[in-house]
């Protein structure tokens, strides 16, 4: 069976308070987040080179996540209820891979990091952060209550769409580098970018397992592209992972 692709259109990342006009639109939701990348790849370069290559965690109560969710990365004029913006505070849904994403596009545009496809096969496999297995029971082995372990499965599936995204990524640099690189060229939401990633389709198609199905928006593709080529340019040939 041959696997399936199509794009689906970007689901809202970002809530209101009830108060707010209105939603944001997917185009103002994009462009908030090209701005969050470049604005934390300007002001924390080394911190974003670490947490793209998932040397640094963006929990909120840790030292690095308050500095990679910082505020001051929230462009104001984004946040005013126009054709600009939307009003009320942002409120990001956001996984750790979607902010890793932008960031790790800003630097790659930053840095101008380039890729040579002859060094590529003598690059390792990256690491991924698997999910744990299901915990059943606590520390004095006591069954954990359902509710608890429907958190811990839910968690548990989240990881592991996560760590197959990834590896959809690094598949289709390390298959088509140079494709790749174009749509990472290509201006959000602009013919060029659905033309470079439809030229991309047939790839992103062959680097997915037989019989699954997935289910991709525009964000999560250059996501994983700008993840999985960053970190592939950042490797040694040897093998060993920077």
């Amino acid at each position: 069976m041959k696997p399936a692709l199509r794009f689906v259109p970007l689901i809202a990342l970002a809530s209101m308070p009830a108060a707010a006009a209105e939603p944001p639109s997917p185009q103002q939701v994009r462009a908030f987040l090209a701005e969050y990348g470049t604005c934390i790849a300007k002001r924390e370069p080394e911190l974003a080179h670490r947490a793209v290559l998932g040397e640094a965690n963006f929990h909120y109560e840790s030292p690095e996540g308050k500095r990679l969710r910082q505020r001051e990365c929230m462009d104001a004029a984004l946040l005013r209820n126009s054709s600009d913006g939307f009003t009320g505070r942002l409120r990001m849904r956001l996984d750790d891979d979607t902010y890793r994403g932008v960031i790790a596009e800003a630097l790659i545009a930053n840095r101008a990091v380039s890729l040579d496809p002859a060094k590529l096969p003598a690059i390792a496999a990256l690491d991924y952060n698997e999910p744990r297995p299901l915990r059943t029971t606590d520390r004095d082995g006591k069954p954990i209550p359902e509710d608890r372990l429907e958190r811990q499965r839910a968690a548990i599936a989240r990881r592991a769409e996560a760590v197959a995204l990834g590896r959809l990524g690094e598949c289709t640099v390390r298959t088509a580098p140079v494709p790749a690189s174009a749509v990472l060229a290509t201006q959000i939401d602009t013919p060029a970018e659905l033309q470079a990633l439809n030229a991309l389709g047939p790839t992103l198609g062959q680097c997915i397992k037989a019989g699954e199905t997935v289910s991709l928006d525009r964000v999560s593709v250059r996501g994983a592209l700008a993840i999985a080529y960053y970190r592939l340019s950042q490797a040694k040939p040897s093998g060993a992972i920077q």
